[in-house]
């Protein structure tokens, strides 16, 4: 398949994606959300810069909810370019959170190229640096590259549940379960500060 092909959604089935947001926005209701200051701090805080939010792909059912938690500031997501992704992109975009499709698999030095024409916004953009087909938890370093040659600032997110399925997937997806608790830790780090393959290790180790 030619690598700049982007899958999307016609209107039909955008507006299916009413369904499961609804059903989302209750569901994120009964979770209880938990932080410590210091991440509070973090979450709060509005550089004046890009900031790039790292978390790892199973985490990714709770990603919307990082909306409610930077409210001041454009979001963006990198989202794989393929059928799967479009659906995810129709989802996001309902919770405020704009879609840059690509991934280190295909099209990911064109959505680098995307994300260099929004970061002027001082956006956040999320990104699962072990997806979107894994090894799990393994960090793929181009996008960490990218934000340090521009000195964006980096945050890197810790998510524990403490009741969730895991799928039978190749990320061990998880899904907490209504009424459980998510705890947060952020760990903020100026990229300018940082030789490369220190920062990677702090990144990950922060995850």
């Amino acid at each position: 398949m030619p690598e700049e092909i982007v899958h999307r959604l016609g209107f039909f089935k955008k507006s299916l994606t009413f369904v499961p947001y609804g059903l989302l926005k209750l569901w994120y209701a009964t979770l209880h959300l938990r932080m410590d200051a210091p991440t509070k701090a973090i979450l709060s805080e509005c550089p004046k810069n890009p900031c790039v939010i790292y978390f790892w792909h199973h985490n990714l059912f709770v990603a919307p909810m990082l909306r409610q938690l930077r409210k001041n500031r454009p979001m963006y997501g990198l989202i794989s370019a393929s059928k799967d992704g479009a659906w995810l992109e129709a989802l996001v975009q309902r919770f405020n959170v704009k879609g840059i499709r690509g991934s280190s698999t295909r099209r990911g030095h064109t959505a680098l190229l995307e994300l260099e024409q929004v970061a002027h916004e001082n956006c956040d953009i999320i990104i699962t640096p072990d997806g979107p087909k894994g090894p799990p938890c393994v960090f793929k370093e181009g996008s960490l590259r990218w934000a340090c040659e521009r000195n964006f600032t980096v945050i890197a997110l810790r998510l524990e549940m403490s009741d969730a399925w895991k799928l039978n997937s190749w990320d061990g997806f998880r899904i907490p379960k209504p009424f459980s608790t998510i705890r947060l830790t952020a760990t903020m780090f100026d990229t300018k500060n940082f030789e490369f393959e220190g920062l990677r290790e702090l990144v990950r180790g922060g995850m």
